[in-house]
């Protein structure tokens, strides 16, 4: 739960105006309008981390891919988006296969 809400402060769309508070910028390899402070952002990815230690949820891995891509760090991301496509080819998501395909596609 605490990584919901450390990502939901972390990120904001806004196509009119501008979010409220210092620290917001555009995220990198997303749509136009798509902000986030990157230190909320690092503050998700580290309790998603935590909760995929305990609970080793796919949702998590895409999550995490998510937020390193849209904080422009590439490598992280990929290493992410790799572990997330073997973990749904193991349990024959293909919706997570397809997702991390794209997520690594992204990043080519």
């Amino acid at each position: 739960m605490l990584a919901v809400r450390a990502s939901s402060a972390a990120f904001h769309r806004t196509l009119n105006r501008a979010p409220k508070g210092k620290g917001w910028v555009q995220c990198v390899n997303s749509p136009v309008g798509l902000m986030c402070r990157p230190a909320k952002v690092h503050e998700a990815i580290e309790l998603f981390a935590k909760a995929y230690e305990e609970f080793p949820d796919i949702v998590v891995l895409n999550q995490i891919a998510l937020a390193y891509e849209m904080l422009g760090d590439f490598e992280s991301a990929r290493t992410h988006y790799i572990k997330m496509r073997a973990q749904a080819v193991d349990e024959g998501n293909t919706a997570y296969t397809d997702a991390a395909e794209r997520g690594l596609a992204r990043l080519a």
